[in-house]
């Protein structure tokens, strides 16, 4: 029978929950209590529930650890593929998903916005020498670094080399209008590049935008729940740094020519050959385990240069990824900085 509703499911004695099931939901770092329901109770009606008390459409519902593997249509039958719990015996799992109140819309998926100059190419001197003599700078990287919290999705392995990873334009080009993401989304190779790295690296996801935004990408991508690879942590825009960087003469003519914004370059009081921007301190992760990762076990991709200000040594740089570009289905550049990112990490 098909559940009109929830409450129908209750037993007369709270006490007895015999035949029915039981689950607890973990959602936004809080335990949500769901009512015992019937063992012909359908998926699509456990998510009508959890949307009801959650604000989560269902469409946008992620159940990680309801059950092992991927999970079937919404119109199985729970009783189908649950059966074999312990009398009294709770399942539970983590709902994962964005209330539409805070639902984060991504800057690139508006079409009422002005022409914004995009100043990311600028060429700029690594490891800028005035940045790093001065002390005042390396104390404000160590506060920072004392500030900014990480949050692990799954603990580091003992003797793993580290793989930081920028998502946007680098592992995949992600939209809102995408009838399905998973398909248009990502980068050709990305699953396999992540499989192949994930037995020689812990890997970590590092993109400059919002952590709303990246739920929805990294949940619509299986990517948190994946079965040959996992992720150690997710950072976001708040874990980058502010810099001052040394840019040189063909990028300044470029910024002059392009720039809609000249009185806000000035009131930053740099110097006519420098910028300000953010960049992603792998110092954050060495710093916070020691014991675990360092110089010399990391390794950061990224499209953007630029992020690899204060540790270009790590960096490897990739070409941008543009679903739309007309030879983006022949684009191997994933597949190709995998076979040297296991070569490195398995050569004596």
């Amino acid at each position: 029978k098909k559940m009109a509703s929830l409450d129908a499911t209750l037993t007369e004695d709270a006490q007895d929950n015999r035949g029915l099931l039981l689950f607890k939901a973990k959602f936004q770092g809080n335990i949500l209590e769901i009512p015992p329901l019937d063992k012909e109770t359908s998926i699509l009606d456990l998510k009508r529930y959890l949307a009801d008390e959650t604000s989560v459409p269902i469409q946008r519902q992620k159940l990680i650890g309801l059950i092992k593997g991927k999970l079937p249509p919404d119109n199985t039958l729970l009783g189908d593929i649950i059966n074999t719990l312990k009398p009294n015996q709770v399942i539970t799992f983590t709902l994962m998903g964005t209330p539409d109140d805070k639902l984060f819309i991504d800057p690139s998926d508006r079409d009422d916005l002005p022409e914004i100059f995009d100043d990311f190419k600028y060429d700029y001197e690594t490891e800028s020498k005035r940045w790093h003599r001065s002390k005042r700078n390396a104390r404000k990287l160590e506060e920072f670094t004392a500030r900014t919290e990480i949050n692990w999705i799954n603990e580091p392995r003992p003797g793993k080399k580290l793989l930081v990873l920028d998502l946007d334009r680098t592992l995949l080009d992600f939209s809102r209008h995408d009838d399905d993401p998973s398909a248009a989304a990502k980068r050709p190779f990305m699953d396999q590049f992540l499989i192949d790295c994930y037995p020689h690296y812990d890997l970590v996801i590092w993109s400059a935008t919002s952590w709303r935004w990246l739920e929805i990408k990294l949940t619509e991508l299986g990517m948190l729940s994946h079965p040959q690879y996992k992720l150690c942590c997710v950072l976001d825009k708040t874990s980058m740094f502010r810099i001052v960087s040394d840019v040189n003469n063909n990028s300044l003519e470029k910024k002059e020519e392009n720039s809609k914004d000249k009185k806000s370059n000035k009131s930053r009081k740099l110097e006519a050959n420098q910028i300000k921007h953010s960049v992603k301190p792998l110092e954050i992760l060495w710093k916070k385990f020691p014991k675990i990762w360092n110089q010399k076990n990391t390794v950061h991709v990224d499209d953007l240069s630029r992020n690899f200000a204060l540790n270009p040594k790590n960096g490897i740089q990739c070409s941008p990824f543009r679903r739309h570009s007309p030879t983006a289905t022949l684009d191997n550049e994933l597949q190709l900085i995998s076979f040297y990112l296991v070569h490195i990490a398995t050569s004596p």
